[in-house]
C-alpha cells in the first residue's frame, strides 16, 4: 500500500515539474480556481498528448525528437478539421474526443517553445 502511495505522489511530481518545464506560468489575472482549472487541463492535455501523439509527435522522449513547431493557424486547423468530420486529417486524431482533442489543443497551445 505504502509503495501505492509513493509511486502516485512520484506521478504527480512528475507531471508538476514537467507542466513548469514545458507551459507557460498561469497569467497573474486568473482567479484561483480559473489557475486551477487551466492546470488540471494542462495535466489532461499532457496525458492525451502522451497516449496519443508523442510516439511520432516527442516531447516525452519517445518518437520524434522536438516538439512539434507548429503555429497557432495549424492547430486551428487541426481543431477545424476534427470539429467538421475529416477523419482524413489525422488517424490519431480521429479516434479522440472532442474532450480529448481540447485538452491537447489547450496544452500544445500553452507551451512555451511553440511559434507565435
Amino acid at each position: 500500500f505504502a509503495f501505492l502511495i509513493v509511486s502516485c505522489v512520484n506521478k504527480l511530481q512528475r507531471e508538476t515539474e514537467e507542466i513548469n518545464r514545458l507551459l507557460n506560468p498561469v497569467p497573474k489575472s486568473f482567479s484561483y480556481q480559473d489557475s486551477v482549472r487551466l492546470i488540471n487541463n494542462y495535466k489532461m492535455g499532457m496525458r492525451f498528448y502522451k497516449a496519443n501523439c508523442a510516439s511520432c509527435h516527442g516531447i516525452f522522449g519517445k518518437g520524434k525528437d522536438s516538439i512539434p513547431n507548429f503555429t497557432k493557424q495549424d492547430y486551428d486547423d487541426y481543431k477545424t478539421s476534427f470539429l467538421m468530420g475529416d477523419k482524413t486529417n489525422h488517424a490519431v486524431m480521429a479516434k479522440m474526443t472532442e474532450d480529448q482533442l481540447n485538452a491537447v489543443y489547450i496544452f500544445l497551445t500553452g507551451l512555451k517553445t511553440r511559434n507565435p
